[in-house]
């Protein structure tokens, strides 16, 4: 089988005013194949567009917007080395390299 990626999102930061901007949202990128899972963790902060451009929150804060959000944010490099990173620790799950000793 191949991983499945899946990116969601956790809580985020707004402004509590106006159009209450989305300023900061945490991430995962989870990654399946099988049992074997592994998932990377992380934060980012988004531009404040200008108040012309911006989109209430109310319409913007949905999953998918705010994983297009991060993704563009990040970068394709970034995104490409954040999949590879989870990509493989499932590898590793599968297959272990190394193992845990107690002394």
């Amino acid at each position: 089988m191949a991983t499945t990626l899946t990116w969601t999102t956790g809580p985020y930061k707004a402004e509590t005013a106006g159009k209450e901007c989305v300023s900061e949202v945490e991430y995962r990128c989870q990654g399946k194949d099988g049992s074997a899972e592994s998932e990377f963790y992380g934060t980012v902060s988004l531009d404040r567009p200008e108040d012309a451009d911006m989109i209430a929150r109310a319409t913007f804060a949905t999953a998918s917007n705010l994983v297009a959000a991060i993704k563009a944010k990040l970068g394709a490099d970034e995104v490409s080395r954040i999949e590879a990173v989870v990509k493989s620790g499932v590898t590793e799950k599968k297959a272990p390299t190394y193992q845990w000793h107690n002394t």
